[in-house]
This record gives C-alpha cells, sequence and structure tokens, in this order.
C-alpha cells in the first residue's frame, strides 16, 4: 500500500515540478470520493491508505486539469467537449491496448513451443497484430476528425503532444514499480 501511495505522490510531484504528466483523468472530481468495492472489509490502516491515495489521486486530477487547460489554450467551452470525447477514445485505446498485448504474449507462448510450433497459429496471432495496428492509427484519425470540430491545428497538435507525454511518463512509472501504476491514464470523466 505504502509503495502505490509513493507512486501516486511521485506522479503528483511529477506533474507539479517537471510538467509532464504521469496520467489520470484530467477533470477535477467532487471533494467527496465514493468507497471502493471492498473497502468496508479493509482494516483500518489500510482504509487510511486508501483515503490517501483517493487524495492524492484527486490533486493530481486537478493538477493535470489545469495544466492540460493552460498548455493547451482550451476554454471552458472547449474543455467540456474534450472530456466525452477523450473519455470514449481513451477506453478505445485501452482495449486495442489489452488486445495488443495478449496477442503478442500468445505469439511469443506459441514460437517458445518449438516442439510444437503450430504455424496457422503463429499466423494468425500476427495478422492480428497487423489489424490491431490499424485500428490504433483509425482510432488516432477518427479523434483527430472529433478534435478539429472545435480545437485550431496549434490546440490539437499540444493536446497530441501533453497526451503523449501521459502516456509515457505512466508506463515509465508501471515499469519503473513493476507494473503498479494505472495505466488508465489520460482518461477525462463526465463533463
Amino acid at each position: 500500500m505504502r509503495r502505490r501511495t509513493a507512486l501516486v505522490a511521485g506522479a503528483v510531484i511529477a506533474v507539479c515540478l517537471g510538467g509532464r504528466a504521469a496520467g489520470a483523468q484530467l477533470r477535477p472530481q467532487a471533494a467527496t470520493a465514493r468507497p471502493r468495492v471492498g473497502m468496508r472489509q479493509q482494516k483500518p490502516a489500510q482504509q487510511a491508505g486508501a483515503a490517501d491515495r483517493v487524495q492524492l489521486e484527486r490533486e493530481f486530477q486537478q493538477k493535470l486539469y489545469q495544466m492540460t487547460r493552460r498548455r493547451v489554450g482550451l476554454t471552458d467551452e472547449q474543455m467540456n467537449r474534450l472530456v466525452p470525447i477523450n473519455r470514449r477514445f481513451e477506453t478505445r485505446r485501452r482495449g486495442i491496448q489489452r488486445e495488443e498485448r495478449e496477442t503478442r504474449l500468445a505469439l511469443r507462448d506459441a514460437l517458445r513451443d518449438s516442439s510444437q510450433a503450430n504455424q496457422s497459429r503463429i499466423s494468425g496471432y500476427m495478422d492480428k497484430l497487423v489489424q490491431l495496428q490499424r485500428q490504433r492509427v483509425d482510432l488516432v484519425d477518427e479523434e483527430q476528425r472529433e478534435l478539429s470540430e472545435f480545437m485550431t491545428p496549434a490546440q490539437r497538435a499540444r493536446y497530441t503532444a501533453l497526451q503523449e507525454q501521459v502516456r509515457r511518463r505512466v508506463e515509465q512509472l508501471r515499469r519503473r514499480n513493476g507494473g503498479g501504476a494505472d495505466t488508465s491514464a489520460g482518461a477525462l470523466p463526465p463533463g
């Protein structure tokens, strides 16, 4: 629990000091956090750690929201339009990433099994990876079209760069901490 709290604290510090985001939702959430499933069964010390984490996440979300608005140069109206678009595309992007990760692992396992290397299975995994790459490109294209409805090209470029910084930082933290980071970074809550 301390490791996770330290991870979230590190993300907040990274945003505050380095100007780089480590990932979270951009819109600040309400001051009261909903208890998580299973939280009633936790010991008081675990509940305190979870409450600290929720508070750190809330602070981080506020910083990221402010930073996004400032760096990209968005108005309140633009931020309100961005929220549902970002949420929808981030959900789809995570789905593609999850599928790609699963496919790569299955391909790796198929290649390791040299005694029964099933060429048709390996070919299927390769085809699936190419298909997922196409889906990722199509997703970026669709997202950019929607963003262009209310953002200038310069704002879109700044927003895209910020998204990439968030994803890279989250991935760095995840690797550094043995996979403990939340990779759902960048998704905005409902507006």
